[in-house]
């Protein structure tokens, strides 16, 4: 196994691990946005601050699905390389750090 390869699964590893922390972040920052619009809505708030909320809710919104197709493509390609690595790096750290974020981030997808 070549160092080229171990560097290769850890920076896979590091891409998933981000993207799932990115993804968690987009989905806990439109919770707050639609809390804060239904606030405003509430409290009779000016409609323009209504809308200018609304529309950061939209933007957050709008960044789920691609945050959520990278992710993907991410652990995809990391389990390919779990596969195909986890042979000649049995007994790597790399390793067991990639199949522990492929263990995290899978059932997202599930």
């Amino acid at each position: 196994m070549s160092e080229a390869d171990k560097k290769a699964l850890k920076v896979k590893a590091g891409v998933v691990k981000r993207l799932a922390k990115e993804m968690a972040m987009y989905e806990q920052e439109v919770a707050a946005e639609q809390a804060k619009v239904q606030r405003l809505k509430d409290s009779g708030a000016d409609p323009h601050d209504i809308k200018y909320a609304e529309n950061i809710l939209a933007e957050s919104s709008a960044m789920l699905p691609d945050t959520r197709q990278r992710l993907e493509e991410a652990l995809q390609e990391l389990q390919g390389l779990v596969e195909e690595f986890s042979s000649s790096l049995a007994d790597s750290e790399e390793l067991a750090q990639a199949e522990e974020q492929v263990a995290a981030v899978q059932p997202l997808f599930a």
